[in-house]
């Protein structure tokens, strides 16, 4: 028996569209680091992205308290929808920072820490998509999962070892503000990413 039924696939494409906004969000980030130029433009444009992302929030919370009928739990569903809004505020977050103080480019840790992000974000949208035909892709689901926590773990290691080097070697006052803003916000994504992962692990256990 078919776990989810036609009057969700509405609710599916707004998952579908949030998790497309975080991952834009992750562009932008990207484009941040690789070109350090231009930061306000960019910056505009990830404003643009959150208000979107927002609207989009904002429906979904809308629907999920107005719908008689749920593909999971409602209480899933909230937190899902909150994790993703809050994923892209530190998305957001990290632009901001980097916009306000410009003290330098963001040096190689800060590029391996945004690579290990933004694959994270790539595999979450991809888990995301999935939730249409859980129970066709409940394997698929749990090995996407499983790789996001493999990340997170990833990253612990560079967040700790940025941080270290940062109060190690930075002796200007502003930068070490700065960078391990940059750092907490990026450590603080992917642990929203990670808290995803975990509750589609456990819609996948539960609904398949």
């Amino acid at each position: 028996m078919a776990l989810f039924g036609n009057k969700d696939e509405n609710l599916f494409f707004l998952f579908s569209e949030s998790a497309r906004v975080v991952l834009n969000g992750g562009d932008i980030l990207n484009d941040v680091v690789e070109n350090y130029e231009n930061l306000d433009s960019k910056m505009a444009a990830m404003t643009t992205l959150e208000n979107e992302g927002d609207r989009i929030i904002e429906t979904l919370v809308r629907k999920l308290h107005t719908s008689f009928i749920l593909p999971f739990d409602r209480e899933d569903a909230l937190q899902l929808v909150q994790k993703l809004a809050n994923t892209l505020d530190y998305i957001t977050g990290i632009i901001d920072i980097m916009c306000l103080v410009k003290e330098g480019k963001p040096n190689i840790r800060i590029k391996l820490m945004i690579d290990v992000l933004y694959e994270a974000l790539v595999l979450q949208k991809k888990a995301i998509e999935l939730l249409p035909k859980l129970e066709k892709n409940r394997t698929m689901m749990l090995q996407y999962c499983e790789q996001i926590r493999q990340l997170e773990h990833k990253q612990d290691k560079y967040y700790r070892q940025g941080l270290g080097d940062l109060f190690e070697n930075e002796k200007n006052a502003v930068r070490i503000l700065k960078w391990r803003g940059v750092y907490e916000h990026i450590e603080m994504a992917q642990d929203h990413i990670e808290d995803v992962a975990i509750l589609l692990r456990n819609i996948a256990i539960k609904y398949s």
